[in-house]
């Protein structure tokens, strides 16, 4: 009878050390997958160049990762520059297009003053102004071009003119860490 329960014991010690192994691998190979997890977040972390900025016009801010930014970005800071430059009137043109210059990329401001200049001068000599409604934008972030194309409407003092299609493409780049427009073009339409 002492030696069925010895055996017994021994069998059943033996079980138990082959469920306690089996539960040491299992928490061993759960370990290293945790632990391989918490290496490629942590590499994630470090390695994360996030840029987070909240653009004139937005109530969120943006965060991203690249060079220029994601298309949400790109197509709010695209429809704020048509914005200064096509939303204006004989009161705030000189206004709008400085703030529309400040955000141009090194040497990019001389190729649009004298046309920005032109602009502000009819508006202000005929007491008019510019209003734009945007119908489609179409965002490349990868490039950085936005597309936009829609309604210019023009009044000169008490008389409107009718609606003109328009489509502009503004090219941007990052430079100086801050993202700013290379060209700012009138597409005209084929």
């Amino acid at each position: 009878m002492e030696l069925k329960l010895r055996s017994a014991g021994n069998r059943n010690m033996a079980v138990a050390i082959l469920v306690l192994l089996v539960i040491a691998i299992l928490a061993l190979a759960l370990c290293w997958r945790l632990y391989g997890d918490n290496r490629a977040l942590m590499n994630q972390l470090l390695n994360n160049r996030q840029t987070i900025i909240v653009p004139f016009g937005a109530d969120t801010p943006f965060s991203f990762t690249g060079e220029r930014g994601d298309a949400r970005y790109l197509r709010l800071m695209a429809l704020a520059w048509l914005n200064l430059r096509l939303n204006i009137s004989d009161k705030n043109a000189e206004a709008s297009h400085e703030m529309l210059l400040a955000g141009a990329c090194d040497g990019a401001e001389k190729s649009i003053k004298g046309v920005l200049a032109d602009e502000a001068s009819r508006v202000k000599g005929n007491s008019g102004g510019s209003v734009f409604y945007p119908k489609d934008v179409s965002v490349w972030p990868d490039r950085g071009i936005v597309d936009v194309t829609g309604d210019l409407q023009l009044t000169y003092g008490l008389h409107d003119g009718r609606p003109v299609k328009k489509h502009y493409r503004l090219r941007t780049d990052t430079r100086n860490n801050r993202l700013c427009w290379n060209a700012f073009l009138e597409v005209p339409d084929a």
